[in-house]
């Protein structure tokens, strides 16, 4: 009798100890993080109306600063959990549109916000200010002809490229609102876009859970985030 009480008593115990146990396991798990949700673009910035000179390229003083071109609302209109959004410039280089003309004096060099990194934080199991982001990057402003002669070219060597390295690649026409639109490669998202006298660029990813496991992230990204990026500034670009 004396033997078995104490076998019932150290089973007793060591199922108590297992319940305390799997309690502790329990709170000290991290939270399930909310489903992720997208919108679509709801543009309320300025205008972007550049006046470059007929024939010409903008002065490089004159380019928009790349970090206030996207508000804070406007990305929130796309992922409405973004939180701490923060903007980093993009330095951008320009060269001359045709090497064989002498580029006019101020339209060449370095543009110190001739883009911008947005980097914000995402709903994530793992708490990360930063797990999210979106670039823009203006390559040309100029007269709308230079500009739309300059993205065919553009176009032309992406695809070429395209095919000999067998990238994914999609003309997207303007379907996405700019007269023009590709990705050079579906895998990474990055876009390329012209519009006026605007050539530009929008790319970036996330590491958030609920955007999917690389690489079909960077593409899910592109079609939820980055593509209403696109449509937000095309509209406001006259």
């Amino acid at each position: 009798m004396t033997t078995r009480t104490h076998a019932l008593s150290v089973a007793t115990a060591l199922a108590g100890a297992a319940v305390l146990l799997l309690a502790g396991c329990g709170k000290d798990a991290p939270a399930e993080p909310p489903a992720l949700r997208f919108g679509t673009a709801q543009p309320s910035g300025n205008r972007l109306a550049a006046q470059p000179p007929s024939g010409r390229s903008l002065a490089l003083a004159q380019w928009p600063h790349g970090c206030e071109v996207l508000s804070d609302a406007e990305i929130k209109a796309i992922v409405p959990q973004a939180g701490g959004i923060k903007r980093q410039p993009v330095q951008v280089t320009v060269i001359n549109f045709n090497p064989l003309v002498e580029s006019d004096p101020g339209t060449t060099g370095e543009v110190p916000e001739g883009g911008c990194k947005l980097s914000f934080g995402l709903p994530d199991k793992h708490h990360d200010d930063s797990n999210s982001n979106i670039t823009l990057t203006f390559t040309a402003v100029a007269d709308p002809a230079l500009v739309a002669k300059n993205y065919a070219e553009d176009l032309a060597k992406a695809r070429k490229e395209a095919t000999q390295y067998h990238k994914a690649f999609e003309d997207l026409g303007t379907s996405l609102g700019p007269q023009g639109c590709y990705a050079a490669d579906l895998a990474r998202g990055t876009l390329t876009c012209h519009q006026g006298p605007y050539e530009f660029e929008v790319s970036g990813t996330s590491t958030a859970g609920g955007v999917g496991k690389y690489p079909q992230a960077d593409r899910n990204w592109s079609d939820k985030v980055l593509r209403q990026v696109v449509r937000t500034l095309s509209a406001r670009m006259h």
